[in-house]
């Protein structure tokens, strides 16, 4: 697949005398049991309507959180390969993104003759312009570089009480990560910190204004100038909604329409994150109108798909949220099916006519969108997931040789029917932040159900499920087919571990450095690899020894 992108364009002009304009829609932690059409009580009419007229993929997956992912997306390689398999996400502050040896999208669609823009998440790296969207392949971009930002001030706290990143942002006692009391910046407590721009520059002007409603202002602003440009569309929407912070959008018919919705607890709310699905669900509504207007629809092809299953109420406390993945099993960060296996669908003016109302049941990631776009789909019988050995995992990406480093962890395959995952299959206590409930549980849709996984399910540190027959991996096989875990681990092991040709490489160090912090920089989070330039005016972030004493 390693030609996915620069093929996308010749692919999608085989179907129309036109190169079509393409928008690559990532939506942000949706859950499985988020949307209507997989049986949510969430109400989301556009969505299922799309979903209905366009194409559905069943079996797409992704990776457990969003920068692996969106570095698949990005560059059409697998997150192991790239060094972006990290225990956690890019973390503020990090020097870890997209490697310079790796294409992006952006820049593919630049070099087939599109007119490129991005809007929204980027959290692909940003510890110089250079890993920044608008030097990566897009003319312009509107959004923020880091995984979250508060929906109305575009702030990130950089010391919060229960992860400080930073000890100088800490007015009170410090014992990594924990802060007793925090600074408050100018922005707020918890020294909160500018996270929004418009190219290279921080937007400090738009507080107040539920994000969405920004996006959606650039959005109208480039179909219009669309207008007066030869070139075709290829636009990239990396949506924020339904990520955290859980917060109810300006209109209150969104919290209105959710009246029946309950579950969580008064911060991690399920009713405020229907809200917020209502929010998307308007979006994509808004989006079909205006791409209708500007004339632009009927030779239009979106994709939409999550970065990964919806996170689930596993803390009552942020940073947890209130999906359910129902029928799948636990949620964002674990390898289980509601990690990873995320809603998706195409739709547009441009899908062929024999595609639409059709549903997909390949195997499918992130990686493939020439062949779901070009509706050839490439059989296959075996997906990675996750590949990553002991040795490489820590939230810093640290190498820790211990005992047992050379054993998988972390680590899911599937080889139809079958999904083995070794060594854990969720992150637990990630930085000591508390957990009320167990990752691997099942989080139902009615009244936000909890259902623990059974006390008798033995720690076997191999997880085997035939997930054609139970999708909800209630049943693991380990013990009754050794076989098909002896097969499948040596896959893992003489392949992604022990062959240069399988690409493995260890993942980049995803530390905050000190030079990040955005005190530094009137409490902004952006580019801070220049404060580091020695006396020749060189500079290396991502071997700058630097480090914050978070970690």
């Amino acid at each position: 697949m390693r030609a996915v992108f620069a093929l996308l364009s010749g692919c999608m002009a085989l179907k129309r005398p036109e190169k079509p304009h393409l928008i690559m829609l990532v939506l942000d932690d949706v859950g499985w049991a988020d949307v209507g059409y997989h049986g949510s009580n969430f109400p989301t009419p556009n969505i299922d309507s799309l979903v209905k007229s366009g194409v559905e993929l069943d079996r797409m997956y992704a990776m457990p959180q969003c920068s692996p992912t969106r570095s698949s997306i990005m560059t059409g390689r697998w997150a192991w390969t790239i060094g972006m398999q990290h225990w956690s996400t890019i973390l503020p502050g990090s020097a870890a993104g997209i490697p310079s040896d790796a294409m992006t999208l952006g820049e593919v669609m630049q070099k087939a003759g599109y007119d490129t823009h991005a809007i929204g998440k980027w959290h692909l790296g940003y510890s110089s312009k250079a890993q920044m969207p608008t030097s990566r392949g897009f003319n312009s971009y509107l959004g923020y570089l880091q995984g979250q930002t508060d929906y109305y001030n575009r702030t990130v706290p950089s010391c919060a009480p229960a992860v400080c990143f930073y000890r100088a942002n800490c007015k009170g006692t410090f014992h990594r990560p924990l802060c007793s009391e925090t600074k408050t910046s100018p922005l707020g407590i918890d020294a909160a910190s500018l996270d929004f721009w418009d190219g290279e520059q921080p937007i400090r002007t738009d507080f107040g204004r539920y994000t969405e409603d920004a996006y959606m202002s650039r959005f109208k602003e480039i179909l219009a100038a669309q207008n007066a440009s030869t070139k075709p569309l290829f636009l990239y929407f990396a949506q924020q909604l339904l990520h955290i912070p859980l917060q109810l959008p300006s209109d209150p018919k969104h919290a209105e329409a959710c009246r029946h919705v309950r579950g969580g607890s008064a911060e991690v709310n399920r009713t405020v994150l229907c809200a917020m699905a209502s929010r998307l669900d308007e979006f994509m509504g808004e989006m079909v109108s205006l791409l209708k207007g500007a004339g632009m629809y009927e030779n239009s092809l979106i994709w939409a798909f999550s970065d990964n299953g919806g996170m689930t109420q596993w803390s009552d406390m942020f940073p947890a949220s209130a999906s359910s993945n129902f029928p799948l099993r636990g949620g964002k960060t674990t390898l289980f099916e509601g990690g990873v296996r995320t809603p998706s669908f195409i739709f547009g003016g441009a899908l062929p006519a024999t595609a639409r109302g059709s549903k997909r049941r390949e195997l499918l990631h992130a990686v493939d969108i020439c062949t779901i776009t070009g509706s050839q789909v490439t059989a296959r019988s075996e997906l990675p997931l996750n590949i990553a050995m002991n040795r490489d995992l820590s939230a810093t990406a640290i190498p820790a040789f211990g005992r047992g480093w050379s054993e998988a962890n972390y680590t899911a395959v599937i080889q139809w029917p079958y999904k083995l995952i070794l060594g854990e299959p969720f992150i637990a206590n990630l930085m000591g932040l508390p957990s009320d409930k167990d990752r691997g549980g099942w989080w139902g849709v009615e009244e936000y159900s909890y259902t623990p996984p059974p006390d008798s399910e033995k720690k076997l540190g191999a997880w085997l499920y035939n997930i054609d027959q139970d999708e909800g991996e209630h049943n693991n096989l380990a013990e009754q087919l050794p076989e098909v875990v002896a097969n499948i681990t040596q896959r893992v092991t003489g392949w992604w571990f022990s062959n240069s040709k399988s690409g493995y490489r260890r993942p980049q160090l995803n530390i905050p450095r000190l030079l990040s912090n955005p005190m530094l920089q009137n409490w902004t989070w952006g580019p801070f690899a220049h404060l580091g330039h020695s006396a020749d005016g060189s500079t290396d972030a991502s071997t700058d020894s630097s480090v914050s004493l978070l970690v």
